[in-house]
């Protein structure tokens, strides 16, 4: 027996969700949708590998219910309607080079992050700052919408994010200038990270997040094969097969990344 259930995700920053086990692709957000659900206990997605830190049940007699531990952020108990309310929480990423940070696929340019709000807990999110490429670190959102992330990952202890135990987790990322006057192109931009501007000057002020390539670009539509790699200790490292392309120094305090050959 299956009982007429609706969720409510429409608050919720994210343009789609999954059901796992009930939707066999990603469902709108942006519309209250409406599922025939058998008793049971059922979980929530919101998007490839991240699973929300709470589940939801349709009792015996087709109502809502859930654990009290939830209540700040689901409503609609004992009705045929889940409402997700979500926690009043952001995600401020405009210190970084970009368009921002992508948190869930499918990709579109309206799922990159520059300042977003209200989501879901979840003890493992990850986020790109260009496509395709997982920045390297991860970090969680607790039942009671505070962040967490590594004591190194501080800025206070020199690394790249601030909010540890707050409901503002802001993306700093680290800085570094690009040189690539050098390199006999027509400018720069750093591949892959989305929505960088080919600058013509061949110089480049970026706030990367630690991932494990970026490349030059220095002419449209040819990536060339000078990369370089930053962990989340903040350290620039010139990719080994990169040596003689590339050089790292120091310029006024701010690390450089400097192109020695063409390109």
């Amino acid at each position: 027996m299956t009982f007429p259930v609706k969720i409510d995700a429409t608050k919720l920053m994210y343009r789609f969700f999954i059901i796992p086990g009930v939707t066999s692709t990603w469902v709108d957000s942006r519309t209250v949708q409406s599922f025939n659900l058998a008793p049971g206990t059922y979980s929530f997605q919101v998007g490839s590998g991240y699973y929300a830190d709470f589940s939801f049940i349709v009792t015996a007699t087709g109502v809502i219910d859930y654990s009290s531990t939830f209540s700040s952020f689901l409503s609609g108990r004992g009705t045929s309607t889940l409402s997700i309310d979500g926690l009043q929480v952001t995600l401020d990423a405009r210190y970084l080079s970009g368009s921002g940070v992508l948190l869930v696929v499918p990709l579109t340019d309206a799922d990159w992050i520059s300042f977003a709000t209200v989501m879901v807990p979840a003890s493992y999110y990850s986020v790109q700052q260009g496509s395709g490429e997982v920045a390297d670190f991860s970090f969680k959102l607790g039942v009671d919408g505070h962040w967490s992330y590594s004591a190194a990952y501080d800025v206070g202890a020199g690394g790249f994010l601030a909010g540890n135990g707050t409901s503002t987790l802001t993306f700093f990322g680290y800085p570094v200038l690009v040189d690539a006057r050098a390199a006999g192109g027509a400018g720069v931009t750093i591949v892959p990270i989305w929505g960088m501007p080919f600058n013509t000057t061949s110089v480049e002020y970026v706030c990367l997040l630690p991932a494990a390539s970026f490349s030059l670009l220095v002419r449209s539509g040819v990536v060339s094969a000078a990369s370089f790699a930053l962990a989340s200790n903040g350290t620039f490292s010139i990719a080994p097969g990169s040596t003689s392309l590339l050089a790292l120094d120091t310029f006024h305090g701010l690390r450089r990344i400097s192109a020695i050959a063409p390109l």
